[in-house]
């Protein structure tokens, strides 16, 4: 019994009892109390609004992202598709650039081809197209690339032919120089660029000086477009050591022009 009556009378003069501030002591200690509960409740209510508002902003920054990404998708796919026309409108300008040597004074009318087919890497200087004798195409028939010399017709079938580009090492081609029109021949030798033979040590060649056709191997026609001069050294024996770029991408032709002969 005393015991409870003990700590009956400290409850009361607790209650009695005032600090300096004018609080009293049961108060005071319920504070002290409470203080560490509240203290902690506010962390603990802190960290769970930060942790929600960290988690809507994430959602939103996904869903964000999510919407960018599905914009510039669209916008590549749109991008490409307008690439592709664009490449397709130059290729078929190309195309309609040889029609002036298929006037009536040339005695040679076109039909255009696409590439079907390319030889694998070891024969990488063929290539098949979906033209044949159907078509009117022949042997040797010239084969171009808007207004440029890329190679001749090698076999004709019914319905395809085979095409063997100039940069093939068993090609050659009647050409001159434009500016001195000094005739040559030009080779290829399954590299990317082709060598230009039989010009004299004296001749002066610039880099740059664009290379024709010269018509004189009676299988193309004079003043067609070749390739361009990057290389033109002295050579050892009498010949300069000249090299030519052909003046398209061979490795990326998707279409062509045959020159067929009009019968006579």
């Amino acid at each position: 019994m005393l015991a409870p009556l003990l700590i009956l009378n400290l409850v009361l003069l607790s209650i009695q009892i005032e600090d300096s501030s004018g609080t009293t002591l049961l108060k005071t200690w319920a504070l002290r109390i409470q203080s560490p509960v509240l203290t902690a409740g506010d962390m603990v209510f802190g960290s769970v609004k930060r942790i929600w508002h960290n988690y809507i902003w994430l959602v939103g920054a996904r869903e964000e992202n999510r919407r960018l990404k599905e914009t510039v998708s669209r916008l590549s796919i749109l991008n490409r598709s307008y690439e592709e026309e664009r490449q397709e409108n130059e290729r078929l300008r190309n195309l309609l650039a040889i029609s002036e040597l298929a006037s009536e004074d040339t005695g040679f009318y076109t039909v255009g081809a696409r590439v079907s087919a390319r030889a694998p890497e070891f024969l990488a200087n063929i290539l098949y197209i979906d033209r044949g004798s159907k078509h009117g195409v022949s042997v040797n028939a010239p084969v171009l690339s808007g207004n440029v010399i890329v190679g001749r017709v090698l076999l004709a079938a019914e319905y395809y032919s085979q095409v063997q580009l100039i940069t093939n090492p068993d090609a050659s081609i009647g050409a001159m120089l434009d500016e001195s029109r000094t005739p040559g021949v030009l080779t290829g030798d399954g590299d990317a660029l082709l060598i230009m033979n039989y010009i004299s040590n004296t001749l002066p060649v610039k880099v740059g000086e664009l290379v024709l056709s010269s018509g004189l191997d009676g299988i193309f026609p004079k003043g067609i477009m070749l390739g361009t001069v990057v290389v033109s050294e002295r050579g050892n024996d009498i010949f300069r050591e000249i090299k030519v770029k052909p003046a398209v991408d061979l490795i990326r032709l998707e279409e062509v022009t045959i020159l067929i002969t009009k019968p006579i």
